[in-house]
């Protein structure tokens, strides 16, 4: 009889936990869609059409690593 009651009263306290935790994380993922919101609206008013055209540019200037490799390996074969 006692060992029911023991078993009852665990069982509605894990569920009393799961329903408080389960709260928890509703809150956290509202909070972190309203952030993300926030976040992507301050990004599109930062990004002038200028800018834009900056990073643009910068990532085709980027140097080639492939170029690097054929050196390295050149050095190596120098070295030996």
């Amino acid at each position: 009889m006692l060992l029911g009651i023991l078993l009852i009263v665990l069982v509605l306290y894990g569920l009393l936990l799961f329903w408080v935790l389960n709260e928890r994380l509703k809150e956290v993922q509202h909070l972190l869609r309203s952030l993300a919101k926030k976040v992507d609206r301050l990004g599109e008013k930062r990004s002038l059409p200028e800018e834009r055209r900056e990073e643009e540019n910068i990532a085709e200037d980027h140097f080639p690593l492939y170029v690097l490799e054929d050196e390295i390996t050149r050095e190596k074969g120098e070295e030996q």
